[in-house]
């Protein structure tokens, strides 16, 4: 009984460990970091005392493909979704229901956001930022109303001088284990329940699908192998030939 207990605490203390990452292109370079309990872990790039060792590549071995013959061709099969369209639009509302569930708990150490549009045409350029701004404005807002956001810089401009668009992207972010766990159960079993929906579905489709006209298709091959065989089998037409008196 104490064993259990103890277990429990300790799961209970695991749950609500905060893990997190801070990633993001800045400056031309891409770095990705984990964040654990408030202590960061460099992933990528890898820090300069660290080095890999370089693994020896192995032989691949070639396989030996089967070359179809001439004549036959191999058919194709068709897969087709185990969803329809009402499954599909299902599977969307319960994935956006359970990422919304984070709410304020998603924390967001800092988000950096830096454009500037550039180009070869004046035109494109000015409609892009326009694009981008308007696209900024109406998110901001759901995203103050959803996250709880610490530091924020986001910041746009244009530069036609420029041959290419520039762009500084980063975000840090912290959630507890818990959390995640509790979002994947529930977005896992929402999934479940509508796939087992699904498969009874097409069981049901599957038997009330009119069987296959098999018998129809075995008459017309025997008719048509009855007219091969009467065209080859059957005596050739001898003509008679007459002489000019008329006679045989």
């Amino acid at each position: 009984m104490v064993g259990l207990i103890i277990l429990g605490v300790l799961i209970g203390l695991i749950l609500l460990i905060p893990v997190g990452a801070d990633l993001g292109y800045e400056d031309g370079k891409l770095h990705v970091s984990a964040k654990v309990m408030g202590i960061l872990l460099q992933l990528y790039p890898k820090p300069p005392g660290e080095k890999k060792p370089k693994k020896q590549k192995k032989p691949k071995k070639e396989k030996e493909k089967k070359e179809p013959e001439p004549g036959e061709e191999q058919p194709k099969k068709k897969r087709k979704l185990p969803f329809n369209r009402n499954e599909l639009l299902e599977l969307l509302k319960v994935a956006l229901r359970g990422f919304g569930r984070f709410g304020r708990k998603f924390k967001v150490d800092r988000f950096v956001l830096r454009y500037v549009a550039a180009g070869y045409d004046p035109y494109n350029v000015a409609v892009t930022y326009g694009w981008v701004n308007a696209a900024l404005s109406s998110l901001a807002p759901l995203c103050r109303e959803r996250f709880t956001v610490k530091d924020c810089e986001v910041s746009t401009d244009l530069d036609f001088t420029a041959d290419w668009m520039h762009l500084d992207l980063g975000i840090a972010f912290s959630i507890r284990i818990g959390q995640i766990l509790g979002t994947v159960l529930g977005i896992g079993f929402g999934a479940l329940r509508i796939l087992l929906r699904s498969k009874i579905r097409r069981k049901r489709e599957a038997k009330l699908a009119p069987p296959e006209p098999v018998e129809e298709i075995k008459a017309e091959e025997t008719t048509e192998t009855k007219e091969s065989e009467s065209t080859i089998e059957g005596p050739a037409p001898v003509e008679e030939r007459k002489n000019g008196n008329g006679i045989e």
